[in-house]
């Protein structure tokens, strides 16, 4: 089977989703695992790459969603957040807000196995999330216990992760392309192994001065917050 791409977190950041894509040429399909807009400068033209590219099957994050619905949820609990999702969803057309909309799951039948890809849950993506502290097999059995699918592909918190449970099912998150990752977007290559899909994680180096300064240049809402938390 044409390996697949995985990738989650993109946070409206260009620089590094072009990085990303330059390493995903060859492959057949590129999932996305939700939150393509929300704390990065470039929220349009992340959009517009996507939607531009037929190979991608994208599942609905919480920043999309509070995008879509100008709801308060925003960047991080720390700050007010209404004025964040509102200055990105103004940064949006009408097809671009249609096409951040979409289910907060999909399923696909790789190598053997059944594989299912999220955000976080396919229920909801806002609640408190127990595996971020604690990724330990038994924890993740626990929370997706009433979710099918031999892999579990998820992301949300950023960081990568690769565990198997107690039942023999794995669960990884390809961790961010935008966010908290040094200049390092991270993803993920599925391949067709002798044993059924092989994943490995890959990193790819985007320019983070620019995002910096594109960030105070379109004077996103917590400019300086974002750049701290996120991008130092």
């Amino acid at each position: 089977m044409p390996p697949i791409g995985i990738v989650s977190d993109l946070h409206g950041n260009l620089p590094a989703v072009e990085a990303v894509w330059r390493e995903l040429e060859d492959v057949d399909r590129i999932y996305c695992l939700g939150d393509i807009v929300g704390i990065g400068p470039h929220p349009g033209k992340v959009v517009s790459k996507l939607m531009d590219d037929e190979r991608v099957v994208k599942v609905m994050g919480n920043h999309d969603l509070n995008t879509i619905n100008g709801t308060d949820l925003g960047p991080t609990n720390n700050v007010p957040r209404q004025p964040h999702h509102g200055w990105v969803r103004d940064q949006l057309d009408d097809r671009q807000l249609a096409f951040l909309n979409g289910p907060f799951d999909t399923t696909l039948a790789y190598a053997g196995r059944s594989m299912r890809f999220m955000h976080r849950h396919p229920v909801d993506c806002w609640s408190k999330v127990p595996y971020l502290d604690l990724p330990f097999p038994e924890v993740l059995d626990e929370f997706y216990r009433d979710v099918e699918g031999g892999i579990l592909f998820f992301g949300h918190t950023h960081f990568p992760l690769d565990v198997t449970g107690a039942s023999g099912r794995r669960y990884l998150n390809p961790g961010a392309v935008g966010v908290q990752n040094k200049g390092r977007a991270s993803f993920l290559i599925v391949n067709d192994g002798e044993d059924g899909p092989a994943v490995e994680r890959r990193e790819a180096a985007y320019d983070v001065p620019s995002v910096i300064r594109d960030i105070r240049r379109q004077s996103v809402p917590y400019a300086e917050f974002i750049i701290a938390n996120f991008f130092s």
